[in-house]
């Protein structure tokens, strides 16, 4: 949820742009462990609901992760597993049923399944699974259920489609929520700094095709760039929207994360409605405010700032890519919906009824191509993820950020909750009540011996057949289950138990990813790198059997590094290891 702190650059503009003084405040958290059976922890993320007062009642679960620690204390053997956004329940029946409704853009008043078990939004331990299904399924799609008619095709696309955008708005939204928690020196004694950015990262790269296949050790990376092109993407339309709102003689007031505005609301004030001046609405999407009846007899929600009696006119995303994306218009509250539904409706005919596939046309998808570049020159949101995200981002910031009115914060919760247009999407005034059934569904499943240990219990043993066999090996682990319904299930043999062997193969393997982060830094790696961790690196993969792949990447760092000690170390752990085995 995005807190409202003015950025920066705010402290320059405000006093000749925007409305005067507002006093910011950053949305309160704090985060709960319930300890599950069988050596985990549930650890959930409480935010505090605004004019809510300071009782434990005013706090709401908003996300919950699995931390399987193996029952000690140690955070090296520590792993992140199954991540749950509370706000939302699986789709009931009817739900489901009007998702697969072509040109269905309404919500039915129906949400059965909020005591239901909750479904995790993702498994930080099996990232790829969810885009294998994803192909899968798009295979399916084209393959199977296509060539059957525009009502299968349109029916199952809707579908598919409505699912998708379910599950990425709240991946979305526990992403806002993470993304809050960075600045909270309370939370990070529960949190630690690298597993927020881990769950940060997943959980955006989870709303891309092919995101799941990131490696760990590419994670940083893909960190620093989505946050790169995220700030310059709010930057742009920050400046943008302040230089139109200038132009036009609006005010303009940014809000969102701490230093960096998320979004933004422009007002007028009244003593300007009887100015004859002209207005250009290039980039904003409104009516002209100057000449406009409807302002001038408004009944609506305004303010009195510093002496000015002050009428919002429109909110906006700054995260969209090159302009800003209009998300509320107070004087027209259903044209951002209309827009929204033209645009699903453009899609859900081509592809649904028409059956035309840009990939499979050439002269569609070279003519679609030019059309989209026009448009987006002009000002067209034509990317759906990210107008997802932009209304994901806002409605969770409204729904926990004390710095707005009450009165504002209701008018903008209205208008955002017509914006909605997936059936299977729960309505903003329904996510509180949700959220806390949700999250007594997930303590019960945690409670039950045959519930989340028995789930915790089968993925260590998968982890373990990974750790210890290969691909096809566990392939032909699977048919056998398959072809013997069930009966055969494969069970790794350990000398010890299953905690004590998973606790060597995860420090094993977080050693290994941090020498391979260390072997591609470069030649002379002590310039960069604590040696004295890389040396123990080194020593605790060497005490047990290495692969060859480990045993080349310690013999890349000795032959990168002039350390004389690290590379006898390096030498020393090269010749404990069984040479045919290691270096072949």
């Amino acid at each position: 949820m995005s807190g409202s702190r003015r950025s920066r650059w705010s402290v320059w503009f405000l006093p000749i742009f925007a409305i005067g003084s507002v006093y910011c405040s950053t949305p309160e958290f704090r985060v709960e462990n319930f300890p599950v059976a069988g050596g985990a922890e549930l650890l959930t993320v409480f935010g505090r609901l605004p004019d809510a007062g300071r009782s434990d009642e005013s706090y709401v679960p908003l996300l919950s992760v699995l931390r399987d620690t193996l029952g000690d204390e140690n955070p090296q053997n520590n792993r992140l597993r199954y991540v749950w956004v509370l706000t939302s329940a699986r789709p009931s029946l009817l739900q489901r049923a009007a998702g697969s409704l072509p040109f269905f853009y309404w919500r039915p008043d129906s949400v059965r399944n909020a005591d239901h078990r909750p479904v995790p939004v993702l498994d930080l331990g099996a990232t790829s699974h969810v885009v294998w299904r994803s192909l899968a399924g798009q295979m399916t799609q084209v393959l199977a259920l296509d060539p059957n008619g525009a009502i299968v095709r349109s029916s199952t696309r809707s579908y598919r489609n409505n699912l998708a955008d379910h599950r990425r708005v709240h991946l979305l939204e526990g992403l806002a929520v993470l993304s809050e928690l960075e600045d909270e020196p309370d939370v990070k004694n529960l949190l630690h700094e690298p597993e927020l950015l881990e769950m940060e990262t997943r959980l955006a790269l989870a709303g891309q095709t092919l995101g799941g296949l990131v490696t760990a050790d590419k994670l940083p990376t893909a960190y620093v760039k989505q946050r790169t092109r995220t700030e310059e993407m709010r930057g742009h339309n920050w400046e943008l929207l302040r230089q139109r709102a200038e132009a036009n003689g609006l005010y303009f007031e940014p809000f969102g994360d701490p230093g960096s505005s998320t979004h933004a609301l422009l007002w007028i004030a009244t003593e300007d409605l009887d100015n004859n001046r002209a207005f250009d609405g290039q980039f904003l999407g409104i009516a002209d405010p100057f000449h406009d009846e409807r302002l001038r007899r408004w009944t609506g929600y305004r303010e009195v700032r510093d002496g000015k009696e002050m009428i919002p006119l429109a909110m906006y995303g700054l995260e969209y890519p090159k302009v800003p994306l209009l998300l509320a218009d107070f004087r027209d509250s259903h044209a951002p919906k209309r827009r929204e539904m033209i645009r699903h409706a453009a899609t859900d005919t081509v592809s649904g009824v028409l059956g035309i596939s840009k990939y499979g046309n050439w002269p569609f998808f070279a003519g679609s191509y030019a059309f989209n570049f026009i448009r987006v020159r002009h000002g067209a949101a034509n990317d759906r993820s990210a107008r997802l995200k932009a209304y994901a981002q806002v409605r969770a910031w409204l729904a926990l950020d004390g710095s707005v009115s009450s009165g504002l914060r209701s008018e903008l919760q209205k208008r955002l909750d017509m914006l909605g247009v997936n059936p299977m999407e729960e309505s903003v005034a329904s996510e509180v009540k949700i959220a806390r059934r949700q999250y007594a569904a997930l303590v019960k499943y945690a409670q039950d011996p045959q519930g989340l240990p028995a789930r915790i219990e089968n993925d260590r043993q998968a982890e373990l057949t990974a750790y210890n066999h290969s691909i096809g090996a566990r392939a032909g682990f699977r048919i056998a289950k398959v072809m013997t319904l069930g009966i055969y299930s494969h069970r790794e043999k350990t000398e010890g138990t299953l905690q004590a062997s998973l606790d060597i193969d995860r420090r094993k393997a977080r050693q290994t990813q941090f020498l391979e982060t260390v072997a591609k830094s470069g030649p002379q790696a002590e310039i960069v790198w604590n040696m004295d961790q890389v040396r123990q690196a080194i020593d605790d993969i060497a005490a047990s059997p290495l692969p060859a792949r480990s045993a080349q990447l310690v013999q890349r760092i000795m032959d990168q590094t002039q350390d004389e000690e690290t590379r006898a170390v390096c030498q020393r752990a090269l010749m404990s290891f069984d040479a045919s085995a290691g270096l072949q």
